[in-house]
């Protein structure tokens, strides 16, 4: 985040419609940092619990973006996609769009 002259917080553009959620994690930047920007790592903690995650593209660069799929325990897939900015962040941060098409596995359907 970027501060403004007088030291107090600088608000982007599109404030209103983002959402920011910050966690401590008691684990070496690196490990944490790996956990992040590695598929095989990704896969094994990302969604909720009970979800299993395939990912279709994964680019761990400046304007990359990570195309996968959550599949719920209800055998709903959401299929996600989260890109990075064009500019790096300090924080690393990134955006996060929902796709709004849902579809259920050939295997579940009654």
């Amino acid at each position: 985040m970027s501060t403004t002259e007088q030291g107090a917080p600088a608000q982007s553009a599109t404030a209103d419609r983002e959402i920011v959620i910050s966690r401590i994690i008691d684990a070496p930047r690196e490990l944490v940092f790996e956990a992040f920007t590695e598929v095989r790592h990704l896969s094994h903690w990302w969604g909720p619990e009970g979800f299993t995650t395939t990912t279709r593209a994964f680019e761990f660069r400046v304007a990359g973006e990570w195309d996968f799929v959550m599949h719920g325990p209800d055998g709903t897939d959401y299929q996600e996609w989260i890109s990075r900015p064009s500019s790096p962040r300090r924080n690393g941060s990134r955006c996060s769009t929902v796709r709004p098409a849902t579809t259920r596995t050939p295997s579940s359907r009654s």
